[in-house]
């Protein structure tokens, strides 16, 4: 690892026998509730994302204590970064049980409104990146027992809500679906699963103050009413995803939205 990764990381030298994970964009919303449910769990977790470490580290105290935990600061569209991060897992724990493609951005909104840029910079984080991401990775996940990626796609992939207004995230979605199932035909020889998990609208930073929209999209267009999906709900699908209760499951996208693409 360079300098700067080393200076930005908390140390990590958890049990042997845990799981290895690795969360892109674990500081917040849907990643912080996969840390804190994998953790949860017993497993061994890498996080990292563009937010100062010390935010995810500061939740977890006793993890980072124990080992458990791994912080990196860290753009998941930068290659360098890809690179040492999988050398950091190599070196620490020479494989990687499961990977989890979180990180995502919402820009632009309006359609035509929209600019090139806000296509390219949502295409290279929410599509792009997924998919160099696993190709860094694909080494140390061929040396796990049972491998598996996850990665986290989003009800708007599969239907143009208005409640939506940015098509390039929309599409970006619907591009990692494909990407999932690709993956999926391409890696299974090799006995590696790929799923995808498709939340409906999750309150996070992402969304900024949404808490209106949030409300209407429960009021108009969720089956199950005044059901609104938390991070923990993703959580639980990502964990049985990552199971082996899951094992002859890939290629799958699994929604949790409480039924909003019913509608």
């Amino acid at each position: 690892m360079t300098a700067t990764a080393t200076a930005t990381a908390t140390s990590a030298t958890g049990p042997a026998a845990a799981r290895v994970i690795c969360v892109s964009g674990g500081s917040s919303g849907i990643g912080a509730g996969l840390v804190a449910a994998f953790l949860a769990a017993g497993d061994r977790v890498y996080s990292f994302g563009r937010s100062p470490a010390d935010r995810t580290a500061a939740r977890h105290p006793q993890a980072v204590a124990r080992g458990d935990l791994r912080v990196l600061v860290g753009d998941v569209t930068d290659a360098a970064f890809r690179h040492e991060l999988a050398h950091c897992i190599d070196t620490e724990c020479g494989r990687l049980d499961c990977l989890i493609n979180n990180a995502g951005v919402i820009r632009g909104g309006g359609t035509l409104e929209e600019s090139v840029e806000d296509w390219r910079a949502t295409l290279e984080t929410n599509l792009i990146a997924p998919f160099a991401l696993t190709q860094a990775c694909a080494p140390l996940l061929r040396r796990s027992p049972a491998p598996v990626v996850i990665n986290i796609s989003s009800a708007c992939a599969q239907h143009p809500f208005a409640a939506c207004t940015s098509t390039c995230y929309s599409v970006s979605k619907a591009g990692l679906d494909m990407l999932t199932r690709r993956l999926a035909l391409g890696l299974g020889p090799e006995g590696i699963r790929v799923n995808g998990v498709a939340p409906g609208v999750v309150p996070s930073p992402m969304w900024g103050d949404a808490t209106g929209l949030i409300e209407g999209i429960v009021e108009r267009r969720h089956v199950l009413k005044q059901q609104i999906v938390e991070p923990e709900d993703v959580a639980r699908a990502v964990l049985f995803l990552a199971s082996d209760q899951a094992r002859l499951i890939t290629g799958t996208i699994l929604n949790v939205d409480a039924g909003y693409t019913l509608g």
